[in-house]
């Protein structure tokens, strides 16, 4: 049983190590009452918002949060950290953090880090050089 939250449901992708960069803020509108296995994979009834639809203020205090959830949890190379973001004041609310988010060409993070600036094969080579800098420490 969990308290129930009124408000979107904002993602906001991480890529780096010591120094991660946050992506601009996606948001997914479920178009049911629950976003579950059905409405995620079976139907196209979710809509994706990139940028989300909350304030620039909002937008920057989820993309500092999602830093400091990747660096308090000693990420490394990418995750995906989702929030809900209060319909009546905007609160930023840490929901989970996906260390392996879906990686295919319709998914949030790689959408989010295209929006950002960071085209597919990029993302790629950066994760590359990611992974060679830890193993190479």
């Amino acid at each position: 049983m969990e308290e129930f939250i009124d408000g979107r449901e904002i993602e906001c992708a991480v890529l780096g190590n010591e120094d991660p960069f946050a992506s601009v803020c996606g948001e997914i509108d479920a178009g049911a009452d629950f976003y579950d296995y059905d409405t995620k994979y079976l139907t196209d009834i979710a809509v994706l918002y990139i940028p989300g639809r909350i304030s620039e203020a909002a937008s920057e205090r989820v993309r500092e949060t999602a830093k400091k959830v990747y660096l308090a949890l000693g990420c490394r190379g990418l995750s995906r950290v989702d929030f809900f973001v209060t319909h009546a004041d905007e609160e930023v609310v840490f929901n989970e953090i996906n260390t392996l988010p879906g990686f295919t060409s319709i998914s949030m993070y790689p959408k989010l880090m295209e929006a950002s600036g960071v085209a597919y094969a990029d993302l790629l080579d950066r994760l590359v050089d990611l992974a060679l800098e830890d193993h190479h420490g």
